[in-house]
């Protein structure tokens, strides 16, 4: 495969991407490959921009038909959504083309907006298509490519072409399987099908006692910190959300950018201010800037059922000025109502801690031979987590927590006047009414989440204590740990015995239950100790779902544990980037994305030698000059002093070193891979190398 994309590289084609069935070649044994494969290069690309390739299912052949369609005609005509252009900024006369506007239109601010998307209308297609200079049309382009690592004024403007014209082919959606197996492939029903679908899926189900879950939360938030967070909002906070948002990022639905506001704040300053601290201090609703539209981006490659793309809230910036303005308010407060086995969203907290956590006890498990008893890890899939939290549910976990009312009231009416609309391949559905879910892009929303997670580790802490269930070791002197979380993900540990599953499995349908939330049984993984015997394994995988499997054996597998760095980094070195970045783009290139991409497993694990050099070889292919190879990948280990640090305070005195400090201890015995990771950086810190 290596090979092959080498080839479309020296050639610089790209795979057009497919739909239909998975694979093209069978034989009658039953082996089945993805052997046939359509390619283009950049014109054709260009000339048909939604061009796929469809796989038929198999006739007389042991090759299926393959359909190539360039037929747009499916797609949604009519008007599309005003989208305010950052190259518009550029123009000379702009600026008081906006200040005339605004202080000559004496309506309220949103009203204000919707004629100034006229105006604006009206304005580019008189004036913009006069004055198109490169830096401009670099602009233009910049916009649409989404790329956040390349600044402009480096004259890429065929970059960002080509990165726009992917975005569009990866993004737009030409098919759907409805959930019977029809296929559609109208514009108007693709709409439909979306909004009917996701009118069902944020529909409220209603919850049940949350007695059994609130017994465990603790009325933590004092009074004093309830003053704290009622005082009134203040210009400079509301000055701050808006300075920290992407000036293009995700436009809402009036079209308008975190780029208008910031840039023209000294125009239309005073009446945002003044609406959103409105909302804010409690005068004004937010149903009025809470209109959503919902865009669909694919989680895997070349979806075609409304399951297997996430729905993403494009918000307006008014709103998410008001909702970002909240968080970062709560976050000194956070961390005081929520389970230190979360690891995500508050300062303070590293997903690494937890992912070292788990591999210890991983590797305990692999090393776990003798005993009676065996243990089990299980990694819980909930199914759409985000969209299926109860409002309800979120509003008595606060109470509970300690919040006053008002806080709370605020935050409700965010998350509970919003309304939806489906926008497919930039064309807008019918509006509908949620009463349920959180919105994947709404600021408020990881925290919301966290507060509602709160409500499973409530129930894990209560059955600990009763002796229900009982959590893991690393080691003898170790903690017991139950579960840990890693942002929406969830990892349980206990016994592997039927008393223990079906403890696990009723704390989960209480959490269900009151939350919303669906763990999805067929998707979630498991993983046992050396020394569970088979019957318990096939008991426990039964009682907690039929088609639960093992997992997380690269974890603990040497040899494929770090197998899918390379080709994400393939995946991103295409056939057109590095031939259309100039030098200093390349540069860039290399040091904010390639050089990203083994950070994550570098800042925790002992990469292989071989495995660096490959990894510096991709490096070098990309286009960036020898020196700055180097220096993009720095050293072999790639662990540094922080990281050490880090790793150090993680790893407990009790467990490897409790008799001596870190620079006197011994690797020991069947050591699990990340001490021998940290032990393999010892040498260089001690001379002074990292």
């Amino acid at each position: 495969m290596e090979v092959f994309r080498d080839t479309l590289e020296e050639c610089h084609l790209m795979d057009i991407g497919y739909s239909g069935v998975r694979y093209t070649w069978e034989r009658e044994t039953n082996i089945r490959e993805r052997l046939d494969r359509g390619v283009a290069n950049e014109e054709w690309l260009f000339l048909f921009p939604i061009g796929n390739i469809q796989y038929l299912p198999f006739f007389s052949s042991d090759h299926c038909p393959i359909l190539l369609n360039t037929d747009i005609s499916t797609i949604l005509k009519g008007h599309r959504s005003f989208r305010f252009e950052a190259r518009w900024t550029m123009e000379g006369t702009f600026e008081g083309m906006i200040r005339e506007f605004w202080d000559s239109s004496p309506a309220p601010l949103m009203e204000k907006l919707s004629l100034l998307q006229i105006h604006l209308k009206k304005w580019a297609d008189t004036k913009i298509h006069l004055n198109l200079e490169i830096d401009k049309d670099e602009v233009y382009w910049e916009q649409r490519a989404r790329v956040n690592w390349l600044k402009l004024g480096d004259k890429n403007t065929a970059f960002f072409h080509k990165c726009a014209s992917a975005q569009r082919r990866i993004n737009s959606i030409t098919k759907l399987v409805s959930e019977d197996g029809r296929e559609i492939m109208d514009g108007a029903e693709i709409l439909e099908a979306a909004t009917g679908y996701f009118e069902d899926l944020f529909a409220s189900k209603g919850i049940g006692d949350p007695r059994k879950v609130l017994e465990g939360i603790e009325s933590i938030i004092s009074h004093e910190v309830n003053e704290n967070l009622l005082s009134p909002f203040r210009e400079d906070e509301v000055r701050s959300a808006l300075k920290d948002m992407g000036l293009t990022k995700a436009l809402g639905k009036d079209g308008f950018p975190a780029l208008f506001f910031q840039q023209y704040w000294h125009i239309v300053g005073k009446e945002v201010l003044d609406f959103c601290l409105g909302i804010l201090n409690g005068n004004k609703g937010a149903d009025l800037v809470n209109v959503t539209e919902i865009v669909l981006i694919p989680k895997i490659p070349n979806p075609s059922s409304l399951v297997n793309f996430r729905p993403i809230s494009l918000c307006s910036v008014l709103y998410k000025i008001v909702a970002k303005t909240i968080p970062n308010r709560m976050q000194n407060v956070i961390g005081m109502c929520i389970d230190e086995v979360q690891s995500a969203f508050f300062p303070g907290c590293l997903i690494n801690d937890n992912v070292l956590i788990a591999y210890e006890i991983l590797h305990a498990f692999q090393q776990k031979r003798t005993g009676k008893k065996g243990y089990m890890t299980v990694k819980l899939d909930m199914s759409k987590a985000y969209d299926r939290v109860e409002w309800d549910f979120v509003k008595e976990m606060m109470i509970k927590m300690g919040f006053a009312h008002e806080w709370v009231g605020l935050i409700m009416k965010c998350i509970t006047s919003f309304s939806y609309a489906v926008n497919i391949n930039g064309y807008r559905g019918r509006v509908f009414q949620p009463t349920r879910g959180l919105r994947q892009g709404d600021p408020l929303s990881p925290f919301l989440f966290l507060i509602c997670s709160e409500g499973l580790f409530s129930l894990m802490r209560v059955a600990n204590q009763a002796g229900l269930i009982k959590g893991a070791r690393d080691s003898r002197r170790g903690l017991e740990i139950s579960h840990l979380l890693f942002a929406d993900d969830c990892m349980m540990f206990g016994e592997a015995t039927e008393q223990g599953a079906r403890n696990m499995k009723d704390i989960l349908e209480e959490y269900e239950n009151c939350s919303g939330q669906c763990v999805n049984f067929n998707k979630s993984t498991i993983f046992y100790s050396s020394n569970t015997l088979a019957d318990a394994k096939d008991l426990v995988s039964s009682l907690l779902g039929r088609n639960i499997w093992a997992f997380l054996m690269w974890w603990v597998n040497g040899k494929r544990r770090h197998f899918n760095i390379l080709d994400k980094i393939s995946l991103r070195i295409d056939s057109w980037s590095t031939r259309l970045l100039s030098q200093g783009g390349k540069e860039i290139f290399l040091k904010s994305v390639l050089q990203g991409i083994p950070t994550y497993a570098m800042s925790c694990f002992l990469l292989p030698k071989t495995l660096c050099e490959s990894i510096e070889n991709k490096f070098a292919r990309s286009g960036g000059r020898k020196e700055l190879v180097g220096e993009a990948f720095i050293g072999v280990n790639g662990i540094t002093c922080a990281d050490l640090e880090k790793r150090e305070r993680v790893f407990s005195k009790q467990n490897i070193f409790p008799d001596c400090s870190f620079r006197d201890s011994h690797l020991g015995n069947s050591s699990s891979y990340v001490w021998r990771s940290i032990w393999a950086a010892k040498a260089s810190l001690e001379m002074g190398l990292i």
